[in-house]
């Protein structure tokens, strides 16, 4: 009988690390807190962020979907508004980070370094 070489839906106890969610398994850090300390980042700068920025700077691709988990997870408001495009007239989002905000993620960074 063969071995069955796919991976599993769900971890088993072999497989300690391969299952992360917050990057404690294996000291490595998830892609949402990469996001989330590049957005605190630009925030401190005074800039905002959009989906394409996020993706030439983390390789993200699925950076909405990122915000919204760290909005659940921590309780953040992240503010977004829709701009358009003069040269294109297509629309995007711009993200950043409100002032209570600023606080809550320099505790978070601090807590997940630690």
């Amino acid at each position: 009988m063969k071995k069955n070489k796919k991976m599993p839906l769900f971890p088993t106890k072999d497989t300690k690390g391969k299952y992360q969610k917050d990057g404690r398994n294996n000291n490595t850090i998830s892609k949402e807190l990469l996001v989330l300390n590049w957005l605190y980042d630009r925030a401190k700068q005074g800039l905002t962020c959009t989906a394409f920025d996020s993706f030439n700077h983390n390789l993200d691709t699925s950076f909405r979907t990122h915000i919204s988990v760290l909005c659940r997870k921590y309780a953040l408001e992240i503010p977004r508004r829709y701009k358009k495009n003069p040269n294109t007239g297509s629309a995007y989002k711009e993200y950043w980070l409100s002032d209570n905000d600023i606080v809550k993620v320099k505790n978070i960074l601090k807590q997940e370094e630690e």
